[in-house]
């Protein structure tokens, strides 16, 4: 075998001697993958002598040999993914190569990547108006756009950028995924920002292909050294300007592909719970009420925020009582009223179905004030329902306890999933601000302070509690409970009689099993009263009664 042997006389220019010497091996041969690399290696070199001296038809001759050779290059044995590549790329070369404006376009776009594109551009933009540009030129032509694009994205108006991507996506021969087909769409982005109402970017993305993004574009990227947090990559970008131009255009109807793009986004950025409201959105939007309320549910756990309960409300179509509390649960949250203005007006709706026209008339006062107070005009749905609340029916001061006793039922569906735990309210008490506030213990010494409002009539519960980052607890559910399933789970209690002394100053105190009981939980506890308490340890060693249950 002379592989080597015929190299070197192709490396030395000697091309007909290496020719004949490579045919001469793939004869004995044929099925030699070694021989065909040599005799392939020869007529790429051949061919391009022949562009080289003007003759484009016997340069074709040769690229069609070599075509019939890469059958038999073995590159299953080679394992370098490189190497292996690099007949497919020396083939697209030639051919490229003998395409008519080749070293026009060549020569383009080496002035393009000088800074200088208006002129490059211009031409490659003729070609393809013309129908001139061969498909084997379409990537260089692509590289030219994107510089252009690149070079020109602040002062490039925007009609000129939607024509210079129109251009692009009209090139057939360009590789997708590639790095062209990423930087193409990440130009777009930069563009629809500078253009938010005239830069359809939801449109040029559903052309572009939501499948066509490589693995690099999932990626965010570290900030400089000293700042916290992560750039958001290249699709959450992409979703965040499809997701935008939509709602601008009250277009809210997403493409099946960008669905699939964001349904893969919300497993992929667990931490960006936008995306999983705006699929929720998208999911009832096209009739999936079943996982659209699924996924709203997961979202409420985390995010407390009234729009995704109006939303949640909205979904409910089928189901009146539960769109009537979610309506409440809304706009029990603290939320300044011109958010909130039509929820009121949706809400006096529902009431008024049920018969309860005073509550109802109450939520369309709410809602007529606010417009004039905001100078907006009335709906004509506010009108309607005016109608038919009797007039002589008198408004309810207010329904913020209608809000609390109707917004039980849709806090139960979506907390339903999350664990009850024992807990007992130890203290009821007017804060400084003069406000009613019950205290609630948990095992385990911590505890939480809620509006008596949204307890239940008991001392003993069952609750669900939510802890934020910062070990603040918020009340999410509750419910009476007896005691004697609640009390056991506190392993800190002790049960006994209490011992109740006068101190000087007429001060009471206790002692019950050898816990000391201070005077302001003795309220209502009579000396010999058997009686059970939470206790915490003292930095002396004794133990100190903090609550009586």
């Amino acid at each position: 075998m002379s592989f080597k042997l015929v190299n070197e006389l192709r490396k030395n220019g000697q091309l007909r001697e290496a020719y004949e010497m490579a045919m001469e091996d793939l004869n004995q041969a044929p099925n030699d993958p070694w021989a065909a690399r040599a005799l392939f290696w020869t007529l790429h070199d051949m061919a391009h002598n022949e562009l080289n001296r003007g003759y484009v038809d016997e340069a074709g001759v040769l690229a069609d040999r070599m075509k019939q050779l890469m059958l038999l290059l073995g590159e299953e044995e080679i394992e370098d993914e490189e190497t292996k590549r690099l007949p497919e790329r020396a083939m697209a070369r030639l051919v490229r190569h003998m395409q008519p404006f080749y070293a026009d376009v060549k020569a383009a776009y080496r002035e393009a990547r000088t800074g200088a594109t208006i002129a490059p551009y211009d031409y490659v933009v003729q070609l393809i108006t013309n129908g001139q540009l061969a498909e084997p030129l379409h990537e260089r032509a692509g590289w030219i756009i994107w510089l252009h694009l690149w070079h020109q994205q602040q002062r490039i108006p925007c009609l000129e950028a939607r024509q210079a991507l129109s251009h692009y996506l009209s090139l057939t021969g360009v590789e997708s995924p590639s790095l062209l087909h990423s930087r193409i769409v990440f130009i777009a982005i930069r563009l629809s920002k500078r253009f938010p109402r005239d830069f359809d970017f939801a449109k040029f993305l559903d052309i572009w292909g939501e499948t066509n993004f490589m693995p690099e574009d999932w990626e965010r990227n570290e900030r400089k050294k000293g700042r916290p947090g992560q750039f958001p990559s290249v699709v959450e970008q992409a979703i965040a300007q499809y997701i935008a131009f939509k709602k601008q255009s009250k277009e809210l109807e997403y493409s099946e592909e960008f669905i699939a793009l964001l349904d893969k986004a919300v497993e992929r950025y667990p931490d960006k719970p936008e995306l999983k409201r705006y699929l929720s959105l998208a999911l009832a939007q096209r009739g999936d009420k079943e996982r659209a309320l699924q996924l709203h549910r997961e979202l409420a756990q985390t995010v407390d925020k009234f729009f995704v309960w109006h939303e949640i409300a909205n979904m409910f179509t089928h189901d009146l009582d539960m769109k009537t509390s979610a309506l409440c649960y809304t706009l029990s949250l603290r939320t300044p009223e011109n958010f909130t203005c039509d929820i009121h007006r949706q809400l006096g709706w529902e009431l008024a179905r049920e018969g309860n026209m005073p509550a109802a008339l109450c939520e369309l006062e709410t809602y007529r004030l606010t417009r004039e107070r905001c100078g907006w005009p009335r709906s004509w749905r506010y009108e309607q329902l005016r109608k038919r609340i009797p007039a002589d029916t008198v408004a309810a001061p207010n329904n913020r306890q209608l809000y609390i006793d109707r917004s039980q039922l849709i806090i139960n569906w979506v907390y339903a999933d999350m664990p009850q735990q024992p807990a007992v309210v130890v203290a009821r008490f007017r804060d400084k601000m003069n406000r009613d506030v019950a205290r609630v213990a948990l095992p385990g010494g911590k505890a939480l302070f809620v509006k008596p409002t949204k307890l239940p009539d008991s001392k003993y519960l069952q609750v669900r509690v939510k802890e934020d980052e910062n070990g603040r607890l918020t009340l999410l559910t509750a419910v009476s409970a007896e005691r004697n399933n609640v009390v056991p789970a506190f392993r800190d209690s002790v049960t006994g009689d209490i011992k109740i002394l006068q101190g000087q100053g007429g001060k009471r105190y206790g002692f019950c099993e050898g816990c000391f009981v201070p005077g302001q939980l003795l309220q209502g506890v009579a000396d010999g009263d058997t009686i059970t308490i939470l206790t915490e340890m003292q930095p002396d060693g004794r133990r100190r009664a903090t609550a009586i249950i």
